[in-house]
């Protein structure tokens, strides 16, 4: 996906969160990704749950309201479920439409680049558009099931 892809979604996802930042833009890629992979389901059967495992402290937690907002599975209809884990950022989406899982991992090495940067001060703002300009096959490894 092109970062212009991207505009509308994250935009609709900052609405949503508050504020634009990278572990929100990893949501929303993580949610477009997942929408694009189950495009051939209809919109009422597409995405019909998402089992998060994430951190779950800020920023990390951002990530949540990226899918959130992409996918439309939320924790309120129970669609969203969410796992605390130590520094693994991991979705797994279903879909009623066939048995196939898909799981979205995101690369650690980009969680750690992330990290380091914003240690030396590089804005939220700075980090979302890398993300969001960083290829796909970067950021996440991919497996259908």
């Amino acid at each position: 996906m092109k970062k212009n892809e991207l505009e509308t979604p994250i935009s609709d996802a900052v609405r949503l969160h508050g504020h634009l930042g990278p572990f929100l833009v990893i949501g929303v890629r993580m949610g477009t990704i997942a929408n694009r992979i189950f495009a051939s389901c209809s919109t009422k059967k597409g995405t019909s749950q998402v089992t998060v495992r994430v951190p779950l402290r800020t920023p990390y937690s951002c990530v949540l309201d990226g899918i959130q907002s992409t996918t439309k599975c939320t924790i309120g209809n129970q669609k969203l479920k969410v796992q605390d884990s130590p520094k693994e950022i991991t979705a797994q989406f279903r879909t009623q439409c066939s048995d196939e899982t898909l799981i979205i991992s995101a690369n650690p090495k980009i969680i750690r680049k992330i990290e380091n940067e914003f240690s030396r001060g590089t804005t939220n703002e700075e980090l979302a558009e890398k993300m969001a300009s960083t290829p796909e096959n970067q950021v996440f490894k991919l497996k259908k099931m």
